[in-house]
């Protein structure tokens, strides 16, 4: 009676053990498939997180003012320049100067011919000869009249008469030294001489020409005494004062030179006021040269410096930059920023806008990302960047 019982408890043992091992076997199977699950996933995302692109990256650095470095340019003038002419009206008899020689004040340029002039003041001469010997008869005719007037041998119109003649051939004596003076002037004048030490740049006139008074003979300038016309805005102009010694540039070459006066009109068309600035006497400049003024001007203006190269051009006349937005995973997404650009300088643009200091500028790559984008910074491309 006691074996059957024993029998069929053995059995529920190794029922029980059979089921134990096959829960241990299933859980087992459980974890191993769990952690093989894991590791793929960590893979996956490890995969997932090489594949982000990396970009380059600057921190951003607020400046509270800008230095700007200005450049003006203008022209290389003579201080003196004059066109010569004749003032009296004749045929040129010889020409002693052409373009490109240098004078100096007094020298003889061109004469004409004189000889009209020089009959006509013979001819002067000789009424004023006549005029004057006809006066001392009037003189002498006067006194006598006066004379016979106070005897009452002659009559008061008569005395009045000889006066008269008297007074009319005094003032034809002065009209003919008068006429005397200005002919004197017509010749001389009918030579030509350099009013000051310089050059000659144009030759009007040839010999045997007939001018005309007032006709241009020659242009003349001072090559000696240059100076420099710049303009530039009314604001700035005022920054300089008479006196001032400035550093300008002529064919590449520093010129030095000292500020003269500031003209004290602005420019309608240029909307300029013009800077003279006098020239040391140098061999490197002539009339008509470019001169170059630089000098750095420091202006009140918060703003961040960034690379050209970030900037990406958007509707009238703004400009947006990308930046990296850090996540809590380590990586970053793009986001864009609205900048205005105030001023470039080499690679360099300085700007202002929708940014925030410290924040992350990406610099370049710009175009192979997009907003919104999921990207990694390289460190060494970050530094690099810099």
């Amino acid at each position: 009676m006691g074996k059957p019982s024993e029998t069929s408890w053995g059995h529920r043992l190794r029922g029980t053990l059979v089921a134990l091992l096959m829960i241990g076997l299933t859980l087992a199977v459980i974890t191993l498939l769990t952690s093989q699950h894991s590791s793929a996933q960590q893979v996956r995302q490890q995969e997932a997180g090489k594949a982000l692109l990396q970009v380059a990256t600057q921190p951003l650095a607020e400046a509270e003012q800008l230095k700007r470095d200005v450049r003006l340019t203008g022209r290389v003038v003579a201080h003196q320049s004059v066109a010569l002419a004749f003032e009296p009206a004749g045929r040129v008899q010889s020409v002693l100067a052409d373009r490109g020689d240098t004078v100096e004040k007094g020298d003889v340029l061109a004469i004409l011919d004189t000889r009209r002039l020089e009959s006509r003041l013979a001819e002067v001469a000789a009424r004023s000869e006549e005029a004057r010997a006809s006066l001392g008869l009037a003189q002498r005719q006067e006194e006598r009249e006066a004379q016979l007037n106070q005897s009452n041998f002659a009559s008061r119109t008569s005395l009045d008469q000889a006066r008269t003649d008297r007074l009319t051939l005094q003032a034809r004596l002065a009209a003919l030294s008068a006429e005397r003076d200005s002919l004197t002037a017509d010749l001389n004048d009918s030579t030509l001489t350099a009013p000051f030490n310089g050059q000659v740049v144009e030759r009007h006139i040839s010999v045997g020409s007939l001018v005309s008074g007032g006709t241009a003979a020659f242009d003349l300038i001072d090559v000696e005494q240059l100076e420099a016309h710049i303009g530039l805005p009314a604001r700035l102009a005022a920054t300089f004062v008479p006196g001032e010694p400035v550093t300008l540039s002529v064919n590449g070459q520093p010129l030095r030179g000292e500020v003269r006066a500031r003209l004290p009109q602005v420019n309608n068309d240029s909307r300029t006021q013009t800077l003279v600035v006098s020239l040391e006497p140098t061999f490197g400049a002539v009339p008509g040269d470019v001169a170059e003024l630089r000098y750095t001007i420091t202006e009140p203006s918060s703003g961040y410096w960034v690379p050209l190269d970030a900037l990406l051009a958007a509707d009238r006349g703004v400009w947006n930059v990308l930046v990296a937005e850090p996540l809590e995973n380590g990586h970053y997404r793009v986001a864009r920023a609205s900048v205005e650009l105030l001023h470039t300088l080499g690679d360099q643009a300085f700007v202002r806008g929708t940014l925030e200091p410290g924040g992350r500028l990406i610099t370049s790559g710009t175009h192979r990302i997009t907003p919104g984008q999921q990207v990694t910074v390289s460190e060494e491309v970050a530094h690099a960047a810099h």
